[in-house]
């Protein structure tokens, strides 16, 4: 009776182990299926936000070459398109951080922002926007840093490389 309660007890113990291993599994795989929500939201507003500036594509081009002496009306149209863009880049680079998003994902859309306030008027409105710290510590130090880099030519922004984007 001693013996069959010590197998009793090893294979409970066995159990416990399996079980530990499973609900790692199954903790590791909902992770996973979590960040891959995450990106599709990411991408979806991303979209959309595209969706927005193609809409309000002549301010949005005049934005990048004269953002101070656009029309009030026109310069928010613009400008809320940038800062949709720059909320949702620091927030991405936010759950980058904690593993929570990817570095493409991440770095292309950082980019694409980064070439926006590149441009002329992006200068101007990133400065102001900057020195009120509008944005997150992320997206900031981030951008700063693109900025300061700018001389590196090596890869170029999206706003560069696609020709409807390009402010003139």
């Amino acid at each position: 009776m001693e013996q069959l309660a010590i197998w009793g007890e090893f294979l409970g113990g066995i159990g416990v182990i399996a079980s530990l291993l499973f609900l790692g599994l199954q903790t590791r795989t909902a992770n996973i299926l979590a960040l891959a929500a995450s990106q599709r939201e990411m991408r979806h507003i991303w979209q959309e936000n595209l969706f927005y500036l193609g809409d309000k594509s002549s301010e949005y081009r005049e934005f990048m070459e004269d953002f101070e002496n656009m029309e009030p009306d026109r310069q928010l149209k613009a400008a809320h398109g940038v800062v949709a863009m720059g909320n949702m880049v620091d927030t991405m680079l936010k759950l980058r951080k904690l593993n929570l998003e990817t570095d493409d994902t991440t770095n292309m859309l950082l980019s694409a922002f980064t070439g926006i306030v590149k441009t002329p008027g992006g200068q101007l409105f990133w400065q102001q926007m900057n020195s009120a710290g509008f944005w997150g510590d992320d997206l900031r130090s981030e951008v700063n840093k693109a900025l300061a880099d700018s001389s590196d030519t090596s890869e170029p922004s999206i706003n560069e490389a696609l020709s409807f984007l390009r402010p003139s």
